[in-house]
């Protein structure tokens, strides 16, 4: 059969494929580095490139996929202890999330390590341990195999090896041959706690990992310069943003918005990441909280679920830390003496589902706004989705804020979507389960069967009006094209690889950077297996995707499917509302650019 799924690699490329040899690839004196994307590539996910050089064999990275589909990265080819090392650029399971499956797998020399800054370690120990529990309930009594134990996870964390932003010889932090020369440096990445961007240098060349690019959160440190590099391989999420709102702008928003659903008794709900946006949004509304009326703050219960606790409490041994938190931040810590700089002046940290039972009861009750901040931020699992369907069934009116990226395949970016395509009821299917042992009674919350479930698991249909939803931009903790133009400015490649970003934000990104970056002379989107060879006179083969690839969406599942229509909806309405404003046209003219739009993507 045809590879329809990657088409530029062969037919028939088993477990036993190897990227390397298919390429025609060993990494020589005349090309020390070959770059091999295992995952990341064309997606926002599961993270993983491995590096070559003439002595050793390194990953940057390992991640998972946190919507439906493949979960984790392409091992194919890679041989038992094979891997050397892995560097870490921060502790987000898009990144670390695939690390316990190389455990599992036998892919790790016996003493490899996992090179990691000090909050990456702490935090990424946290993540996993989660990602197993998500792991467990997506394969317990399902077809689905366990990829993964508790044991597993252990050792990973046992292979932490911290460093702090800096670098030095790989054969002082690794256990690899003595004559291996290649150098590392990790550089603050300002997008999380400890996140770093990577470069790996030897035989006279260099390739730099961006990582994920921040640069937007008060509360870290202003992004390090990265080095001169012969290859970048850049991220690119919101590749195909200009530039975010303001900032500044943002934390007002959603502040006034906070204050709005207080003033109309509207329970909250903020899906968020467990690290890094949650601290951003508790910052927020703690610096804030002063400028309520004391009725308004009597009424208000703040309340910050799962993992995110035990994030925040991770960020709170470094408040007094400039190498990893912003000066300001230290400053306030150390001339106040408060070293919980992340809580509000009272904060309710639920541990059972009694106690958020009872939040919610009390919103009905005693007419107290609850303001649920709750991972996970795209509602993949943790509490955030449990507490969207108990919202749904509970209540006539309430508001919940999106604050982050959604990627393809997630229960958020079918809320997002819809939304945005102006449906007037949201619906989804969700897998989650209640607070109690049922749902509270009500018709837009409800147990159903997929249809290509065949009739195996239960899961949950929610609905609830579009006017709950809000959009929130101006958070994310990446950096858009402007940033990842200055980014790749200064490192000044011959050649960009684009990575960990949508194809459409890669289209619209890869042009302008090619005309905007001095001395590049390739700028090309990575391919999974496809290898990069960072040398004399290399040349990066990746050729142009087809027309009929682009058309193949890979979308088998009918509600996989659905979300992807609504995906295009939205799109179109963000095309139309800026072509009448820019452009004044008609409603008549509106249309036909709406037909014919549909009429190209059919």
């Amino acid at each position: 059969m045809p590879n329809t799924t990657h088409p530029w690699l062969p037919e028939g490329a088993d477990e036993t494929f190897d990227p390397l040899d298919h390429a025609d690839v060993t990494p020589s004196p005349d090309t020390p580095l070959v770059v091999t994307p295992r995952g990341g590539d064309r997606e926002v996910g599961r993270s993983c490139y491995q590096v070559d050089t003439q002595h050793g064999r390194y990953l940057v990275d390992c991640g998972l996929n946190q919507g439906t589909g493949e979960k984790f990265p392409d091992f194919r080819g890679l041989q038992p202890q094979s891997i050397d090392a892995v560097f870490l650029t921060h502790a987000h399971v898009d990144h670390c999330g695939g690390l316990p499956v190389l455990e599992n797998r036998n892919l790790l020399a016996d003493d490899a390590p996992i090179i990691v800054t000090p909050p990456t370690a702490s935090i990424a120990s946290l993540m996993l341990e989660d990602s197993l529990k998500i792991h467990r309930r997506e394969t317990d009594g399902s077809q689905a195999i366990q990829q993964f134990t508790s044991r597993d996870v252990a050792n990973v964390c046992d292979r932490f090896q911290t460093v702090d932003y800096g670098g030095g010889r790989i054969e002082g932090v690794a256990p690899v041959s003595d004559v291996e020369p290649a150098i590392f440096q990790f550089g603050n990445a300002a997008h999380l706690l400890g996140s770093v961007w990577v470069t790996i240098q030897t035989g006279g060349y260099r390739v730099c990992f961006s990582g994920d690019l921040g640069g937007r959160a008060t509360h870290l440190p202003d992004m390090s310069p990265p080095p001169e590099s012969d290859l970048l391989m850049l991220e690119s999420t919101y590749g195909d943003t200009h530039s975010h709102p303001s900032l500044s702008g943002a934390r007002t928003d959603l502040w006034t918005d906070i204050e709005r659903a207080i003033q109309t008794h509207e329970p909250v709900l903020i899906p968020t990441f467990a690290i890094g946006r949650a601290q951003t949004i508790l910052l927020i509304i703690a610096e804030r909280l002063h400028t309520l009326s004391t009725d308004l703050r009597d009424r208000l219960e703040i309340v910050l679920d799962g993992m995110a606790v035990e994030g925040t409490d991770i960020y709170h041994q470094y408040v007094d830390d400039e190498t990893y938190v912003d000066g300001s931040l230290v400053n306030r810590v150390t001339e106040s003496g408060q070293t919980e700089p992340f809580f509000p002046e009272s904060i309710t940290t639920p541990e059972t589902d009694q106690d958020r039972q009872e939040i919610l009861s009390r919103a009905v009750r005693d007419d107290t706004v609850p303001v649920i901040i709750s991972p996970s931020g795209m509602l993949t699992g943790g509490n955030s989705p449990r507490y969207l369907a108990e919202f749904a069934a509970r209540f006539g009116t309430a508001s919940v804020f999106l604050t982050g990226y959604q990627a393809a395949n997630t229960t958020g970016r079918t809320l997002q979507s819809q939304y945005q395509a102006d449906q007037e009821t949201i619906s989804a299917t969700i897998d989650t389960t209640p607070f109690d042992t049922d749902w509270p009674d009500s018709t837009d919350v409800q147990w159903v069967h997929p249809e290509n479930d065949n009739g195996s698991e239960l899961k949950t249909r929610i609905s609830f009006p579009a006017d709950w939803i809000s959009l929130v931009d101006g958070l994310s903790g990446h950096a858009a094209q402007s940033g990842l133009l200055s980014f790749a400015r200064t490192v000044g490649p011959d050649t960009i690889a684009l990575i960990h970003g949508p194809d459409y934000a890669q289209e619209r990104l890869g042009p302008h950077l090619a005309e905007n970056v001095t001395g590049v002379k390739q700028v090309t989107r990575s391919q999974r297996l496809s290898p990069i060879a960072v040398g004399a006179d290399s040349d990066v083969d990746t050729a142009s995707i087809s027309p009929e690839e682009i058309d193949s969406t890979g979308y088998t599942d009918l509600e996989d499917q659905i979300d992807h229509l609504f995906d295009l909806l939205s799109q179109l309405n963000r095309e139309v509302t800026t072509a009448r404003n820019e452009a004044g046209l008609s409603e008549e003219e509106i249309r036909e650019i709406v037909r014919d739009e549909i009429e190209a993507k059919e």
